[in-house]
């Protein structure tokens, strides 16, 4: 048994041959130290970043919207939005039964309000309303008073 185990342990070197042996080259993984495949890794970094950026600026945006809706609930923001809507109507009224039953005993009017003001004058048969904000901007607006009324059939 040990001739058959030497001859075929002799045998097994004569017929390995030589051992060829290839250098030994390390490679990165990683493509920003390789180069192989940088430009599409350098997008994604790029794509990363940015989709963040855009998160973070989203969130800050509805915060502070958030913000401002939850200031223009308060409970006096919304009397004061209810006073204005109010003293608005009631002016409007009051020009419009100038239109519709003539001039009346009041030919002009004036209202200041929010910084700005609001006139109205009856010049001959037309109401002349000027409005002023408060940043000095001037709007005139002229009708005629004998166009209005209901047609008589």
């Amino acid at each position: 048994m040990k001739k058959t185990l030497l001859v075929l342990g002799v045998s097994a070197v004569c017929f390995a041959g030589t051992a060829q042996a290839t250098e030994f080259v390390y490679q990165f993984n990683s493509p920003s130290f390789s180069g192989v495949g940088f430009s599409s890794h350098a997008l994604t970094i790029y794509n990363m970043e940015l989709s963040r950026k855009l998160a973070v600026a989203a969130e800050r945006k509805a915060e502070l919207l958030k913000a401002e809706n939850d200031a223009k609930n308060t409970t006096m923001a919304r009397f004061i939005s209810n006073l204005e809507s109010r003293i608005y109507n009631e002016l409007a009224r009051q020009i419009t039964e100038k239109l519709f039953s003539g001039v009346g005993d009041q030919v002009t009017g004036k209202f200041a309000f929010n910084g700005g003001n609001i006139e109205y004058t009856v010049v001959g048969n037309m109401i002349r309303v000027t409005i002023t904000d408060a940043a000095g901007t001037v709007t005139t607006v002229e009708v005629p008073m004998g166009d209005f009324g209901w047609l008589k059939p």
